[in-house]
């Protein structure tokens, strides 16, 4: 069963537009550790108003923990996230499974 990574990321202030600029690049390094993005958003009413809440979908639990495996020894990967650093005020992540309703399985 597929399972699915939400990650909720708050840019420093001011940096949210540079956050969206790296989403092609967030896309095509997920791709190449084994993930799917499913997609971006912005939050624009509610809680975490002006965050970015990005989805990844993998296989099953085994392909997200060796996807993060990978991430953590990809030079790329690593790069990416050190460029991110100034960015980034906090982020927080959640695996999720699919509810037998849910559309997406």
């Amino acid at each position: 069963m597929a399972i699915y990574v939400g990650t909720q990321v708050s840019p420093t202030p001011g940096n949210l537009q540079a956050l969206l600029a790296e989403g092609e690049r967030y896309n095509e390094l997920v791709e190449k550790i084994g993930g799917t993005p499913v997609g971006g958003w912005t939050v624009a009413l509610g809680e975490g108003q002006g965050t970015l809440a990005l989805l990844v979908s993998y296989p099953d639990l085994a392909a997200y923990q060796a996807a993060t495996e990978k991430a953590q020894t990809d030079a790329e990967f690593v790069k990416f996230i050190a460029d991110l650093g100034p960015l980034v005020a906090g982020m927080s992540s959640a695996v999720y499974t699919p509810a037998p309703t849910s559309r997406l399985q």
